[in-house]
């Protein structure tokens, strides 16, 4: 099974700074509802360090990401926040049960089996634990296929409907997730940019397939299909799971703000 961290490391796409940033910065929105002050954060998938540090400046962040453990932003926070801003934490080194928030931001449809990145997730959570995450849903991309032959394209994204993700979560023992998606659109003049960033986000088999465009549209886009989610870990004395279905009491899912 691919650790989270072996699956991004082989593969030499790169999602767009850009991109990654303005879905961190929307998922970060959510979390203004909720009443939590993490001890310990756990970073998966695109790190954008940014983001977490002004809302939880006090907590402790771990990468599991070997790539940004000599990023030249993360050596940067360390000098001018606290000395161990970021820690890399090697997948095998993760401790069980030990944070407060796993974040993961736009990985859950790069991986092979997304039910067993789910149960990685809920076994890093410590009761009353909360997971955010996001994903590329199934209509991304949804245009290239009038613009390129289907050998040209790549549909990651395909399965992962986020109803069947909803009961993925319950399956790995999480309880009441929440889900939600919007539709981004991007749009290019050149198409070479296009094939580019369509290679990086997981659409097409190669950057350079400009020159296999079959289709001719006034306008050249990329539809993305945006789907957030947030689960908590239960707490074990008054959670049960019987055939994968975690079962909780209203007053452990209700937190408003103070």
């Amino acid at each position: 099974m691919p650790t989270p961290s072996s699956v991004s490391s082989s593969d030499t796409r790169a999602i767009p700074e850009f991109l990654s940033l303005e879905i961190a910065q929307r998922m970060a929105e959510k979390l203004e509802i909720v009443r939590l002050q993490p001890q310990k954060v756990g970073h998966l998938g695109e790190l954008n360090l940014s983001v977490l540090s002004a809302l939880y400046p006090e907590a402790e962040h771990h990468c599991f990401e070997k790539r940004f453990s000599s990023n030249a932003l993360s050596q940067l926070f360390k000098r001018i926040a606290r000395q161990q801003f970021y820690k890399y934490e090697a997948p095998l080194n993760i401790g069980g049960a030990d944070f407060d928030l796993i974040w993961s931001n736009l990985e859950l449809h790069l991986q092979d089996d997304p039910n067993a990145l789910m149960k990685q997730w809920r076994s890093k959570l410590k009761p009353e634990g909360l997971l955010m995450f996001s994903y590329l849903g199934p209509d991304t991309g949804k245009e290239l296929t009038k613009l390129f032959p289907n050998d040209c394209l790549l549909r990651n994204a395909g399965s992962l409907d986020m109803h069947d993700v909803g009961d993925g979560l319950m399956q790995a023992g999480f309880s009441e997730p929440v889900m939600d998606m919007e539709y981004l659109t991007l749009s290019y003049e050149d198409p070479h940019l296009l094939c580019k960033e369509a290679f990086n986000l997981g659409l097409l088999t190669s950057p350079d397939s400009a020159q296999h465009v079959i289709g001719v549209e006034s306008k050249l886009n990329i539809t993305l299909e945006v789907v957030y989610g947030h689960a908590w870990s239960p707490v074990a004395s008054r959670s049960q799971n019987k055939t994968g279905i975690a079962t909780i009491s209203p007053d452990q899912i209700v937190r408003p703000k103070k």
